[in-house]
């Protein structure tokens, strides 16, 4: 039997009260905030010393742990053996066009290299640098709207974070170094630069962004006191719609 019309106004009223204030989940997003699934890139720009490919072959096993499917990984290095591997602004190119996913797909775009004061990340297979202003077209283009997690690791890659263009409201802007600092750890002598040892080792799966920012910048200052080397200040940058936003 039907409830009377006055009994079904009254359920209305309290199934709609209880709905009061809440929030829809969207659809596309996990509960915790973080995308559903995620692309990244990842790039080892400069070949000078093995230490640019060891982080990027760390992270990546580092996402494969955190469930990141191998397809959604892509890898370009300096010294790649496969031409379609090789860290050039072609390749770049097309690697950032397959980061394009419907809503609730995350980007996350990791570059380690040598920098170059005032003007950006080396890619030693062009000759040249990365470009704050392309690196924000590339990510406009292939990203926009979505969830965006930018790594430039580098000495002076806080000009990075110092660009307005790059700094959305859905990105978040994570650097090795002041725009007029160096970073560390490009010795012969060392596995990994001291900001991809310190980003390695901070990422935790769930852990929020700001956290991580947070244990790296510690972890770098810690590794240069102790060598007494001019702090290289890592720079972050959180766009107001991923301030809460968790890895992976």
């Amino acid at each position: 039997m039907r409830p009377a019309p006055s009994l079904r106004i009254a359920l209305l009223a309290v199934l709609l009260s209880g709905c009061a204030g809440q929030a829809v989940p969207s659809p596309s997003v996990a509960a915790t905030g973080t995308p559903l699934r995620w692309k990244a890139l990842l790039v080892a720009a400069d070949d000078a010393e093995p230490v640019f490919d060891n982080g990027v072959d760390a992270l990546r096993r580092s996402l494969l742990s955190f469930g990141v499917a191998p397809a959604d990984i892509a890898v370009l290095k300096a010294d790649a053996r496969q031409p379609g591997a090789v860290a050039t602004k072609a390749n770049f190119d097309r690697a950032m066009t397959g980061l394009a996913g419907p809503a609730g797909t995350g980007c996350f775009v990791y570059l380690t290299s040598h920098g170059v004061e005032g003007r950006g990340l080396f890619a030693a297979a062009d000759d040249a640098v990365i470009p704050p202003a392309y690196l924000a077209r590339a990510l406009d283009g292939a990203c926009a709207g979505r969830p965006t997690v930018l790594v430039t690791s580098g000495c002076y890659s806080g000009i990075y974070t110092d660009t307005p263009a790059l700094t959305t409201p859905d990105r978040i802007v994570l650097t090795a170094a002041r725009a007029d600092r160096p970073s560390f750890g490009c010795g012969t002598g060392d596995r990994f630069t001291y900001y991809d040892r310190c980003f390695l080792d901070s990422l935790q799966r769930g852990a929020a962004w700001t956290a991580i920012a947070a244990d790296i910048s510690g972890c770098v200052a810690r590794r240069e006191r102790a060598k007494d080397f001019q702090p290289s200040q890592p720079q972050s940058a959180f766009g107001r719609n991923v301030a809460g936003l968790t890895a992976f």
